[in-house]
């Protein structure tokens, strides 16, 4: 019999694990961020080819989402989260070998594996929830957030050095940051593999006394809608993530019409992750105290009023964009850590629903990125920031669909399928 002490114990270790990986991963997945369009671009000869390898990666992540849940299901949280670093170390590893050989069709296969690292990375705040105790469900999950804020900043400044250790190697500059990402998601692998153990989400189904519900093998939307408690709250976070997505990427491209340096972009994008990592924790505070739906409303209604900021800063230059993007940024993290929380809340004993949550985050927030442009070159900007607040809309009119984070949904499922319910 597990006793609650080992859990503490197993989950103490879970977290202080899950946070060296995530800084890890969180690294792998941003130093590769602002030279995978230049590379692309390099090696195909066409501009048009620049933003193809961020689709690609895209693309990845959301199909290794949904297949790491899948394989998690069965397995538990060690085999698949390991599997998704590694795999994307072997597509960091192929990317090296596209820019030593010059072979576009090669970068973009090794993109595709990329994505593999950035769904381990976005596995890794569910994995903290698995034996967090239902009132720090959240908190819990925000931690490994926050976390991130080391790789998001980290990452972006290990380009200009792994680049030099690319060129005194002999490989071609651009290659550096690639290698470096296949260094920092082998090692997170690794140490999932090594360390991983007991596997959070095995103990916690034994301590619920649950086995995997039947039909692993079942679409993303028998995924959904098995935990009807949930459907909202999946609803809430792929449009926050959507909104998030349109205005981050095309407001570099706004100040850069306005004339602003490439330095004040660069801080205003600094800014605008700060905003998303550095806070989650309270984020997390919130919605354990106050509850998923105030979490969420308080979340759209931010994200709301980044865009009424940047709306009306728009024909400014330099950093007086970094307001409207760090409250979009804040409006992200709250909105991501309560939906999150509660997506994890109704998947206690399957993780289809939060592998299909992932999927549909990245699929949705992947065409938001690539419709942005033409958005953005029929309506400008402003009409950009309007079609963005439908989607604000959406957030908050989801957010009053929410179920409270102890789903009724989740256990009817349980019960319908023969699985005794957890004592207590």
């Amino acid at each position: 019999m597990t006793t609650a002490i080992d859990l503490r114990r197993v989950q103490r270790r879970t977290m202080s694990l899950l946070m060296v990986t995530q800084v890890l991963g969180s690294i792998a997945v941003t130093v590769t961020f602002a030279v995978s369009g230049i590379l692309a671009m390099e090696l195909s000869g066409s501009t048009g080819a620049a933003g193809l390898t961020q689709a690609t990666l895209t693309l990845g992540a959301g199909a290794a989402s949904y297949l790491l849940a899948t394989w998690m299901n069965r397995c538990g949280r060690r085999i698949g989260m390991a599997a998704g670093y590694l795999v994307g170390a072997l597509g960091a590893g192929l990317c090296v070998v596209a820019a030593e050989l010059g072979s576009f069709g090669l970068l973009v296969a090794g993109t595709v594996a990329l994505g593999a690292s950035s769904a381990s990375t976005n596995v890794a705040r569910y994995a903290a929830t698995d034996l967090a105790r239902p009132e720090r469900r959240a908190t819990a999950l925000s931690m490994v957030v926050w976390v991130a804020t080391t790789g998001a900043v980290l990452g972006p400044l290990m380009v200009g050095p792994a680049e030099d250790v690319a060129s005194r190697s002999g490989l071609p500059a651009l290659a550096g940051p690639f290698l470096f990402d296949m260094t920092c998601a082998a090692v997170a692998g690794l140490l999932i593999v090594a360390f991983l153990r007991p596997d959070p989400l095995l103990v916690a189904r034994q301590a619920r006394e649950t086995e995997p519900l039947p039909g692993t093998r079942a679409p993303v939307r028998a995924g959904v809608t098995r935990f009807g408690g949930a459907a909202p709250t999946v609803a809430a976070l792929v449009l926050a993530h959507a909104t998030m997505v349109a205005v981050m990427v095309m407001t570099p491209l706004e100040m850069h019409r306005e004339g602003a340096t490439h330095t004040a972009i660069g801080a205003v994008i600094s800014v605008h992750f700060l905003g998303m990592y550095a806070f989650a924790p309270l984020s997390g505070l919130l919605a354990d105290r106050a509850g998923v739906r105030p979490a969420l409303v308080t979340g759209g209604s931010i994200l709301t009023l980044s865009l009424a900021v940047s709306a009306g800063l728009a024909g400014t230059s330099g950093l007086t964009h970094g307001l409207g993007l760090f409250l979009l940024g804040l409006g992200w993290s709250v909105c991501t850590v309560a939906a999150s929380s509660h997506i994890a809340a109704c998947s206690v004993a399957d993780t289809r629903i939060q592998g299909a949550a992932d999927t549909a985050m990245t699929l949705v927030s992947a065409g938001a990125a690539a419709a942005a442009g033409p958005l953005m070159a029929l309506g400008g900007f402003a009409g950009l920031l309007a079609l963005a607040a439908v989607f604000t809309t959406g957030v908050l009119l989801a957010a009053t669909r929410v179920r409270p984070a102890r789903s009724a949904g989740a256990r009817e499922s349980m019960r319908e399928a023969g699985v005794p319910e957890p004592a207590g």
